[in-house]
């Protein structure tokens, strides 16, 4: 599937395996920022890596202190290399930003309409080029 019907929140090109949700996620107190795993017992990706992974969740839940557990996670290099969301509150986005000022890393970021969102499967592989989200 490619799709070129979407918005560029954070620069950078990416591509990996992707962890998909329909549940948003809160990463204060929902991601370990030591180990990138989710650690909220209520959400269906809970013990999964997100290092190296595009995490795609619809959104961001709460907490204006997820900027801050994503960039512990740049500086500790336990982050996601990209997020796919439906939409992308400042907040969520302000990590990566300062990531990429401060350690020159950051993590990507895309958003799609919620119809496109619904339509990544599981177990997919997904790449952020220049021209297009790809989904293999």
């Amino acid at each position: 599937m490619r799709i070129i019907e979407y918005t560029t929140i954070v620069e950078g090109c990416a591509e990996a395996e992707a962890l998909v949700s329909d549940t948003s996620l809160s990463f204060w107190g929902g991601v370990d920022p030591a180990t990138g795993m989710i650690q909220d017992v209520h959400h269906n990706l809970n013990g999964r890596i997100l290092k190296g992974k595009i995490l795609c969740v619809p959104y961001d839940r709460g907490s204006c202190s997820s900027s801050g557990i994503m960039l512990e996670m740049i500086r500790q290099g336990t982050n996601p290399t990209g997020i796919l969301c439906i939409e992308a509150e400042p907040v969520l986005a302000l990590g990566p930003v300062i990531g990429e000022k401060m350690y020159k890393r950051g993590i990507a970021m895309r958003t799609v309409s919620e119809d496109i969102f619904q339509s990544i499967p599981e177990h997919c592989r997904i790449q952020f080029a220049e021209e297009a989200i790809i989904i293999d």
